[in-house]
């Protein structure tokens, strides 16, 4: 009867075990699904934020052929508080735009993404991996080491922890994320282990592949 028991023991140890020889083993039932795309209600700065946006944001020119018609077409991705109501206000934070960010994207076209956010006495923008870590200081919410992670070319699926998973360690997090690591020839994504430190520092702990396409490119 003892040996059943243990039997089912490493069995149900097994199940809750992702494997593979040469990338990935964690414990899932250690971490938990990441629950929306934009996790970062939680964030915690030496700042009082009592507004905060996150944008993507894309360069266009309204005429092709003249060079100071850039416009910023920017899409509000996250945000969470409560803006200002004074129109003067009002006015300076839409004003307030980044023209580099601390992440870019939207191959094969191009866009950026920064964060724009009020104090009661300021508005300020985070728009390098720099401002980012400064702005956030010490990593102590998953939503901050999750924002760092994005910072890095990583993204998440929402409410599966296969790729999309974190877990608070006592230096740190742990992420199970996802990276597309070629766009061409072949497109491949591969899924990640992280630690991301208290300082915001991200370290690979192991990586596999994920979805790989010989003949695709982006």
């Amino acid at each position: 009867m003892i040996k059943k028991l243990s039997i089912l023991a490493f069995s149900i140890l097994l199940l809750s075990c992702s494997r593979d020889d040469d990338g990935i083993e964690v414990y899932f039932n250690d971490f938990e699904a990441i629950s929306a795309a934009y996790p970062f209600s939680d964030i915690q700065t030496d700042e009082q934020i009592t507004y905060f946006e996150y944008i993507q944001s894309m360069p266009d020119f309204e005429d092709p052929a003249d060079p100071t018609s850039l416009v910023y077409r920017n899409n509000v991705l996250f945000s969470f508080g409560e803006i200002c109501s004074a129109p003067d206000c009002l006015t300076t934070f839409n004003n307030l735009q980044a023209d580099a960010g601390f992440i870019v994207g939207c191959l094969p076209s191009y866009c950026f993404y920064y964060i724009k956010y009020q104090t009661q006495e300021e508005n300020l923008v985070v728009a390098s991996k720099e401002d980012l870590l400064n702005f956030l200081g010490e990593i102590d919410s998953p939503g901050e080491a999750l924002l760092v992670a994005r910072a890095n070319a990583y993204y998440w699926a929402v409410n599966d922890k296969n790729s999309g998973a974190v877990k608070e360690t006592q230096d740190g997090f742990e992420l199970i994320v996802m990276q597309t690591v070629s766009y061409c020839l072949p497109f491949q994504t591969n899924r990640f282990h992280l630690k991301v430190d208290r300082e915001g520092n991200v370290t690979i702990v192991s990586e596999e592949i994920a979805e790989v396409d010989e003949n695709a490119c982006v």
